[in-house]
């Protein structure tokens, strides 16, 4: 499988009328969704298009010598990274570059998927990430956010809530690219059937509550609505839901 990828500055939508200035992987935060199968053999090329810095990626679904895969690209420069994806699961990428959390920060950051032999890819996915003053180090390394959100845009899901049927199993692959907090992924009325840590189908967790996710890692969460109705997923971390981590799940008979 052969994929190309862009490092570009552009202004993208954090909160309703909130514009932010991020550095993007595609042009968008988080940048795409890398969906690929056990086994496959990947050639990932990064293109730096940002005409005033370095940036690189960092693919933790990759098994490869970082300090010869994970290097910085300069202005202008692409690079190619090889590299066999053999270990099934939820996983996320960024940008490795100097200052790295303040790379992260600025939106460098996306989810990588990859299904188990005789799978199936998930229905959502669902990146959590944290915005900052635009450019503050300081603010970054003290862990003061201005909005925790969910796939780039504080209560994007509220206004555009994720549809789910009665009985009708969905998977929601969750990714938690911080750079500094813990999220606690929770559906209120729902109780998780399944959780597989980092999405690896090995690691299986039952009738779960509230899903902790460290920042840098995943988990494949398996839901099961019974009745019709409304159901709100937060980060339950409080302050973190009050700055934009929370959505709905409509759910249809």
């Amino acid at each position: 499988m052969s994929i190309t990828m862009y490092t570009e500055e552009t202004k993208v939508t954090i909160a309703p009328g909130v514009q932010f200035p991020a550095w993007t992987f595609d042009g968008t935060v988080p940048g795409p969704v890398l969906y690929l199968r056990q086994g496959d053999h990947v050639k990932l090329t990064l293109v730096n298009l940002d005409p005033r810095m370095a940036h690189s990626i960092d693919l933790h679904a990759a098994q490869i010598p970082p300090n010869q895969a994970f290097t910085d690209v300069p202005p202008g420069s692409s690079k190619t990274i090889k590299f066999d994806a053999s270990t099934p699961g939820v996983f996320v990428y960024h940008c490795e570059s100097v200052p790295m959390a303040l790379h992260i920060a600025q939106g460098m950051y996306g989810a990588i998927i990859v299904t188990p032999r005789g799978g199936m890819p998930p229905n959502y996915v669902i990146v959590q990430s944290e915005f900052y003053k635009p450019l503050d180090i300081n603010a970054v390394f003290k862990g003061t956010p201005t909005y925790v959100v969910f796939n780039g845009e504080a209560n994007k899901y509220v206004d555009h809530p994720l549809i789910a049927k009665v009985n009708q199993p969905i998977s929601v692959a969750f990714v938690n690219a911080g750079p500094n907090d813990f999220s606690a992924f929770h559906v209120v009325g729902a109780i998780m059937r399944d959780v597989q840590e980092s999405g690896d189908p090995r690691n299986n967790s039952y009738g779960v509550q509230t899903c902790t996710v460290a920042p840098g890692d995943g988990a494949l969460i398996h839901l099961l609505f019974t009745a019709p109705g409304e159901y709100s997923f937060v980060s339950h971390a409080m302050n973190q839901m009050e700055e934009g981590a929370t959505g709905e799940f409509v759910v249809h008979q």
